[in-house]
């Protein structure tokens, strides 16, 4: 019996290693902490949100291949739901893996049921990894060109105010 992450991970990422081909999740998505926010908290600031958009990172070579340009809207989906997110094209960032800045808060287009703030906790689903921790912070997802209309810079969303 198989166990662990190849056991639950390996067949979301690959069909098959011969010949070689990519699962339906191929990429690893993590989420690092950001200057715009912390957490959430000063996400609806909105001279943070025109300082330091929310994109998603992606190596130069990876949206080369899917033929996905800077700043264009890209989908990203993961077994859990679906977000949207503006493409940052990057060479720092290692083939095969995109960084989604934690702490967007959600806001789900009712229609289609995506994410169009990119809210990381969109994807994610809690997996105990013993010791009293959970991983939430590392995931596997797909990323495509999004055919609907580009988004709207999140500094030129309105801010909520909650009462």
């Amino acid at each position: 019996m198989v166990s662990g992450w190849w056991g639950k991970g390996a067949p979301s990422t690959i069909k098959s290693v011969y010949p070689k081909e990519k699962g339906d999740y191929p990429f690893q998505i993590y989420n690092p902490h950001y200057l715009r926010r912390s957490h959430s908290t000063l996400d609806n600031v909105p001279w943070l949100r025109e300082q330091w958009p929310s994109p998603i990172y992606i190596n130069a070579s990876d949206a080369k291949r899917l033929g996905i340009k800077h700043g264009e809207t890209v989908l990203v989906t993961s077994p859990q739901g679906k977000i949207v997110r503006p493409a940052l094209v990057t060479q720092t960032m290692k083939p095969g893996v995109v960084a989604l800045p934690h702490g967007s808060w959600t806001n789900v287009d009712e229609k289609t049921g995506i994410d169009m703030a990119g809210a990381d906790n969109t994807l994610t689903i809690q997996v105990p990894t013993g010791l009293g921790t959970s991983g939430w912070n590392t995931m596997l997802c797909n990323i495509e060109k999004w055919h609907g209309d580009q988004l709207v810079p999140d500094a030129a969303i309105p801010q909520r105010i909650i009462f």
